[in-house]
């Protein structure tokens, strides 16, 4: 299997394995970091205060397409930030177009799975960014007519991994230093049924904590990660900063203090109001919304959640800029336009905002 980058979660879902040597990283194209990693022939990795090398040596691929069949694994967890993963996308069809020119066997079966990690409400969107991209290898003549049987097959291999593994990274280049979180469940959807299935089983082989999703869709799935990753990044952080910049890191426990139940109520009927209106929900009630963020809220409450700490570096290190990062944009953005293109007014201007007292909390605490 295959891990791409070698980032923060990438690295943390790994420490997951049995096996170290099972898995390779892979470079995301064009990223001058994934070079100097490479070069460098690994990572440092943190652990319970003890600091290692991780030697990648023998494990690091220049890109999905540079790899070359010969090298390819059976499938990849992406785990770049979301806004990364077109590039990913280009490369994926620019390894498959390879494939496609010199056929060995079943150049479909040949392609990995593509399993993409990232935060956010995205898989829709990106499932036809592939199908537009294939299409385009087609007129271009770079790829054989794909249409009835291929390209079901070829999407197919594409499935969603929503994953509550966190973990962190401080510094950048070869001198950046890992930290993976606890051990998190990544829940696999979408792509062909078999195919998923073939991959939880491979990857909890490996030793990953994982499980198939079942007939839930994908986007459905997403919304469930999404609306506790508003209240623990949204909420933690604009209840975690003062009117003044000054910032605290607060716990789970301390974001689903009982004082602040009315507003995740709020937040809770915000997020399934939208859900129904682009059906990731269809039965679901806010009480069982409710249920999911209290289990969370008892399971998780010594936790500090990965985006308040990576603002708690930032600060350390005098890098913080204002704006939301990458992640953030990729949960609030869908969903205020889902809230548009439905006409819900109300749960357009409670997303917008929300973002907009997010970005004045991260502006007053960079000073």
């Amino acid at each position: 299997m295959g891990f791409l980058p070698a980032g923060a979660l990438g690295v943390a879902l790994h420490s997951q394995l049995a096996d170290p040597a099972a898995a390779v990283f892979i470079e995301r194209p064009g990223s001058l970091s994934g070079r100097a990693l490479r070069a460098a022939g690994g990572v440092w990795v943190e652990r319970a205060g003890e600091r290692s090398f991780l030697d990648l040596r023998e494990r690091f691929l220049p890109g999905l397409a540079a790899a070359g069949a010969s090298g390819l694994p059976e499938m990849v967890l992406v785990c770049t930030n979301p806004d990364q993963l077109v590039p990913v996308l280009q490369d994926y069809v620019a390894l498959i177009t390879a494939l496609a020119g010199d056929p060995q066997g079943d150049w479909v079966e040949a392609a990995p799975v593509l399993i993409l990690c990232a935060n956010g409400i995205y898989f829709q969107r990106l499932r036809q960014v592939l199908v537009e991209l294939l299409e385009e290898g087609t007129l271009l003549g770079r790829l054989p007519d794909l249409w009835p049987d291929l390209m079901p097959r070829l999407v197919a291999r594409l499935l969603r991994g929503v994953t509550i593994q966190t973990g962190l990274r401080e510094g950048s280049g070869a001198e950046a230093v890992y930290r993976p979180g606890p051990p998190g469940l990544t829940r696999l959807a979408g792509g062909g049924t078999e195919i998923r299935a073939a991959c939880v089983r491979r990857l909890a082989g490996l030793g990953l904590r994982v499980e198939d999703a079942g007939h839930l869709a994908p986007t459905r799935v997403e919304f469930d990660k999404a609306i506790v990753n508003l209240v623990s990044n949204f909420l933690g952080l604009i209840w975690g900063i003062d009117d003044r910049g000054g910032f605290r890191p607060l716990t789970v426990g301390e974001i689903y203090a009982e004082a602040h139940w009315p507003a995740i109520t709020e937040l809770a009927g915000a997020v399934l109001a939208v859900g129904r209106r682009v059906r990731a929900y269809r039965h679901e009630t806010l009480e069982d919304l409710m249920a999911l963020l209290r289990s969370t809220s008892v399971v998780h409450a010594p936790h500090v959640p990965s985006s308040i700490q990576r603002v708690e570096n930032a600060l350390a290190r005098g890098v913080l800029r204002p704006g939301l990062p990458p992640t953030e944009v990729w949960l609030v953005e869908p969903l205020i336009k889902f809230a548009r293109s439905s006409g819900l007014d109300a749960e357009a201007a409670y997303f917008e905002s929300l973002k907009s007292r997010l970005e004045d909390r991260i502006a007053a605490a960079c000073g």
